[in-house]
């Protein structure tokens, strides 16, 4: 007999896992699979290791995770766990802010600012591991999502383009099944939550794809730099430093913030993270130097690193941070279609992007009745 899930979520990021962790709480017996279209759990958050180099590995995605002073007691019930065991190391009083004249500052903040360790990708494993029947958890990775269908009471999720993945309930950990952008990355005519009701057949549904019409999205791209001269990495006193630019940086430039990670074998990983809200321009490797020299000149030890730094990659993100027209909550779940929604595109409060994600996860697990 062919085995049938009882949900299938589309995602592995932190979303995907509170969701997931939040369900086997309360269900301990519920069969549930994360479809994955990257090569481990983490999504944004996860760590890469690079292929040409085994020895490089470092987060490549999203460097940190931020709570406001108002964090909810379930988010606190998963989090305090990782503080005390020192897997989520607060580095709010470590993090840099280049203004514009390009002098470095502490950044001034009442958030706290965590990295979990020793890898972002940790964060979503911890999370899993602290679901009360671990074993029910299943991961498929390296599938893309093609296409969502329903029939007969079930949802086939078709991955890869030949795989069907049968389940009772589906649920989507970001907006892209939903949303215009997936024309282009799913390379398809039409959207897949669309295809899969009649318009009118579900009232949730629809009023979920007129408002995830109306999302824009800050689109980013991570440029990939390495130094190896390890005598003059010996300089550089600090394992991991984030240093984040002003906003006329931004403007201007479109840098976010870089990130400098060392390694195993002593030399340093540089990771500048670009932001954009409309079209990505092509910045080339020569240019994003020269711009960098600019605004470190008043910092010796960053220009030697920049001098000798070497471009090795440069990712693309399709997971893209909603900009504004946040969704209500009250969109998350259709009882109709068995559907449900969660992550960093719905309406939770004045939160950052992961708090807001992992509150909606954790809300939309609290929703479901199962048996």
């Amino acid at each position: 007999m062919k085995n049938i899930y009882d949900f299938v979520v589309i995602g592995a990021g932190i979303s995907a896992c509170t969701f997931a962790s939040s369900l086997n709480k309360r269900f301990s017996d519920a069969s549930i699979l994360l479809v994955e279209h990257g090569r481990k759990i983490g999504g944004r958050a996860t760590t890469r290791k690079s292929r040409k180099n085994k020895i490089l590995e470092f987060d490549h995605g999203l460097p940190s995770i931020t709570f406001s002073q108002y964090i909810s007691q379930d988010i606190m019930t998963l989090i305090l766990p990782l503080i005390d065991s020192k897997k989520l190391e607060d580095i709010s009083n470590k993090i840099l802010l280049m203004n514009k004249f390009g002098l470095l500052n502490s950044l001034s903040t009442n958030d706290k600012i965590y990295r979990s360790l020793p890898f972002m990708a940790n964060f979503c494993e911890s999370i899993i591991n602290q679901s009360t029947n671990p074993k029910k958890i299943n991961f498929l990775f390296q599938s893309l999502t093609k296409s969502i269908k329903r029939g007969n009471n079930l949802w086939k999720t078709q991955v890869n383009n030949e795989v069907f993945i049968e389940s009772k309930n589906l649920i989507l950990s970001s907006s892209l099944m939903a949303h215009p952008r997936s024309l282009e990355i799913l390379n398809t005519t039409s959207l897949p939550l669309r295809d899969a009701f009649i318009p009118g057949q579900d009232q949730v549904v629809d009023a979920l794809l007129r408002e995830t019409s109306k999302l824009n999205y800050i689109k980013r791209k991570i440029y990939i730099l390495h130094v190896s001269n390890l005598v003059l990495v010996q300089n550089f006193n600090n394992q991991y430093l984030q240093i984040l630019f002003s906003n006329v940086i931004i403007d201007n430039l479109n840098f976010e913030r870089i990130i400098f990670q060392r390694q195993s074998d002593g030399s340093i990983i540089i990771l500048l993270h670009c932001s954009y809200v409309n079209k990505k321009p092509e910045i080339n490797i020569d240019h994003i130097i020269k711009s960098l020299i600019l605004l470190f000149m008043n910092y010796q030890i960053f220009l030697d690193l920049f001098l000798h730094a070497k471009l090795i990659d440069e990712m693309d993100w399709r997971a893209s941070q909603p900009l504004n027209h946040l969704l209500p909550k009250e969109l998350q779940w259709s009882s109709i279609g068995k559907i449900g929604f969660c992550g960093d595109w719905f309406d939770m409060g004045s939160f950052g992007a992961v708090e807001t994600a992992m509150n909606s996860s954790i809300r939309l697990a609290k929703l479901l009745n199962w048996n």
